[in-house]
């Protein structure tokens, strides 16, 4: 205890020094969380947006559905086990679909567009959607009209209270034909989707495909997102080999590719950032050992081994390592969680490059634990790594000589 009291003595005997170099720390943990919580927020914004508006963390699915996209691959979900999949703890909705194709035409105007049946009021709990109508008014369980994305409406050419004319291809082959009344808009956060999504009531969307009793995904959404494997195994148990049990890594692995590659290149960028805040702490530490070559050297003439010296020298370092990630954390958290509440519009060329490659032009911030361990525990190490140079300088004294001058 004698070199921790002396460490901290040692500390605040020259506050200015203490204080740039717990500061150089401290700006650093705090540039890094922000970036870092920027990036992860944004990989897990096009997640749940993906995710809650088209499959879901996991997906219950027809054998052989995911591969074909065919209506003779969809399946027969009874009341049983629809319960049993809700009744899981880490599930918070589950919504029964019919996810197909056609063609929907108005007048002289011909789209291409992707028909969802669904039930109103699970799809409004799972994503929101209720609250995304734009003019007229959502679906409820016995509407017989449809809801369209925004960019289809303005594709089409319709408004509320217009009709459209569907035309697909139905279960077993049949031919699918129907006239629907606009009741709502909505806009989606995703263009891909709000330029091409038309939403049906699910009876309204298997009397449309001759599928009576039958859907082609049950689509889960869960609290934890790493609990999705441990969920999946416990859905996989209730049905049996007719059907698949999928996670969206398997049914969009194109999204989860992008994530990855994005990622990589963030972490490289982070290890430049990393290398920069090291040399900026360095030089720092550098200037510290300086200015206290002298301090060393009588400290050592009296009678303390450079061992001993060192070991204190070196507590010195990890408690102003600590104060600096520390602080730095703290000071961050309520930023962030600011910026988490309210994230950050993007305007101008920079909203509609965003809007062009299908994402919505937010910067979105994410606080968790492992966020603030994981940056933290880093430029706590490189603090650590950096104290070798006094701890080197020391063993190198030249008593006389320091003394002398």
């Amino acid at each position: 205890m004698i070199y921790v009291q002396m460490a901290w003595a040692n500390l605040w005997r020259n506050k200015n020094r203490t204080l740039i170099t717990v500061s150089s720390v401290f700006f650093a943990v705090v540039l890094v969380l922000f970036i870092r919580s920027m990036k992860l927020g944004s990989y897990n914004h096009i997640i749940t947006n993906t995710l809650s508006l088209y499959t879901g963390f996991i997906q219950v699915q027809g054998k052989g559905f995911n591969d074909t996209k065919s209506l003779e691959n969809s399946m027969a979900l009874s009341d049983t086990q629809l319960m049993s999949v809700k009744s899981i703890n880490e599930v918070t909705s589950v919504v029964p679909r019919i996810e197909s194709f056609a063609l929907a035409s108005v007048k002289n105007r011909t789209e291409g567009v992707s028909v969802t049946g669904t039930d109103p009021k699970a799809e409004a709990a799972m994503n929101g959607l209720n609250g995304r109508v734009t003019n007229g008014k959502y679906l409820d369980p016995h509407s017989k009209g449809a809801l369209v994305g925004e960019g289809l409406a303005r594709r089409l050419n319709v408004l509320v209270g217009d009709t459209l004319v569907l035309l697909s291809q139905g279960y077993y082959g049949m031919s699918a034909a129907g006239i629907f009344a606009v009741e709502g808009i909505i806009r989606l956060p995703l263009p891909d989707l709000d330029n091409s999504m038309l939403y049906l009531t699910l009876p309204t969307a298997q009397w449309f495909l001759s599928m009576q009793g039958r859907v082609t995904s049950l689509a889960v959404m869960i609290e934890n997102p790493d609990k999705e494997n441990q969920v999946a195994a416990k859905v996989r148990k209730l049905f049996s080999d007719n059907y698949d049990v999928l996670t969206w890594r398997e049914l969009i692995p194109d999204l989860l590719q992008g994530i990855e590659f994005s990622n990589a290149s963030g972490i490289i960028m982070l290890s430049i950032l990393y290398l920069v805040i090291a040399f900026g702490i360095f030089g720092t530490v550098i200037m510290m050992t300086a200015e206290r070559r002298r301090e060393f050297s009588i400290m050592i003439s009296i009678g303390m081994k450079p061992k001993q010296l060192s070991f204190m020298v070196f507590i010195e370092t990890v408690v102003i390592a600590m104060l600096g990630a520390v602080s730095g954390a703290v000071a961050s958290l309520p930023v962030l969680l600011y910026m988490k509440a309210n994230p950050i519009p993007l305007s101008g060329q920079l909203g509609k490059t965003t809007l062009q490659y299908g994402f919505e032009p937010i910067l979105p911030f994410l606080v968790s634990a492992s966020l603030f361990v994981h940056q933290g525990v880093v430029v706590f190490v490189i603090a650590l790594m950096v104290s070798m140079y006094p701890l080197w300088s020391i063993n190198r004294i030249n008593i006389s000589d320091e003394l002398r001058a």
